[in-house]
């Protein structure tokens, strides 16, 4: 009894102090589910907006709504800073560099925050500053643009018939669906020049067959110069969907361009329905196996919207629908800011 008497009070100093352990634990892992969520908060904002304040705000917002052992982090309690965050192989971590152009927001709990334990310990109320970060990054992307060159693409998009005297081989008609897309795709280009995405982009166009006019490359340039080909030459044909998907996919796995471990991202562009070649759902899954995510989009009410529709879904992808030129430039303005984030740290 006496022995007991003795153990007792060591019994429940060793049991609160494990008791105290595991809420530190649990107050740590609640405050980085709170960093996160604020971080990718303040990612996407600043990947939509391109604003810094904004993105602040938005952790801000975030980091209220989901406190941490019953007490939110505040903003004096909070160090939020933007810098650029890169990764050179697929063996290497993400690296946060402070200031320069930011791609990444890093929310840090700057260990001013105080959380009392649930025991004191020697009657001496304790309390611990649980320090945590979190980073989000808008990810390196190689971007596989699949434009639609078929005869079809040579008419109005609110027409059915290709203006009078047009043959194969002419220019491209000023009104016609494919200078719509000539324009949507450097609106593009032209978003991505001014996002901060470390982004590559290649070029596949497709008729009856596919032919990728522009690898991997940060030269958009290079992109709307082979645009501008097909422009002025426009020779029209079939609409092989599936064989363009696979094309570029193929220019996404190019060794001499492409990098291991970006996020692979291909946006293919339809103003109908498939009539040769590979199935292009078919071609989309082949796309999905190989980790590529597909934005599908339809362009104008000849298009297959149920087909496309299928091709985004099958490689976790969004499909997007346009019936004009202002429709079809904001559907990839919207894509281009909509790229995925990363919780990199």
């Amino acid at each position: 009894m006496a022995m007991l008497a003795i153990l007792m009070p060591v019994m429940i100093g060793i049991a609160a102090f494990a008791i105290n352990v595991v809420y530190m634990e649990m107050a740590r892992t609640e405050l980085q589910i709170s960093l996160d969520v604020a971080a990718r908060a303040a990612g996407r904002t600043l990947a939509v907006t391109e604003d810094e304040s904004q993105a602040s705000n938005a952790a801000e917002n975030m980091l209220a709504l989901n406190p941490y052992a019953n007490q939110v982090l505040t903003p004096d309690e909070t160090n939020i800073e933007f810098g650029f965050t890169t990764r050179y192989s697929d063996l290497h971590r993400y690296t946060f560099y402070p200031g320069s152009t930011p791609n990444a927001v890093k929310v840090e709990a700057n260990g001013t925050n105080q959380v009392p334990m649930l025991f004191p310990s020697m009657g001496v109320n304790l309390q611990f500053r649980p320090i945590r970060a979190a980073i989000c990054t808008q990810v390196n992307l190689d971007v596989a643009l699949v434009i639609d060159r078929s005869t079809s693409m040579a008419r109005d998009a609110d027409e059915d018939q290709i203006v009078d005297d047009w043959e194969n081989g002419d220019s491209a008609p000023g009104s016609s669906r494919w200078i719509d897309a000539v324009h949507a795709v450097d609106k593009f280009l032209h978003a991505m020049e001014e996002s901060t995405h470390d982004e590559r982009i290649a070029l596949t166009t497709y008729a009856s067959t596919p032919a990728t006019d522009v690898e991997l490359t940060d030269d958009y340039e290079s992109i709307d110069d082979a645009m501008d080909d097909h422009s002025d030459s426009f020779g029209g044909g079939g609409s092989a969907i599936g064989d363009g998907i696979i094309d570029a996919v193929e220019a996404l796995n190019h060794s001499s361009y492409a990098r291991p471990w970006a996020t692979r991202v291909l946006i293919v562009l339809s103003d109908g329905t498939q009539n040769t070649g590979v199935d292009a759902v078919e071609a989309a899954e082949q796309a999905a196996a190989d980790n590529v995510m597909v934005y599908a989009i339809s362009f104008t009410d000849d298009a297959d919207q149920a087909m496309m529709q299928d091709v985004a879904a099958v490689a976790a992808g969004k499909h997007y629908h346009a019936d004009d030129r202002e429709q079809l430039k904001q559907v990839f303005e919207d894509i281009a800011h909509g790229f995925p984030t990363l919780i990199t740290f």
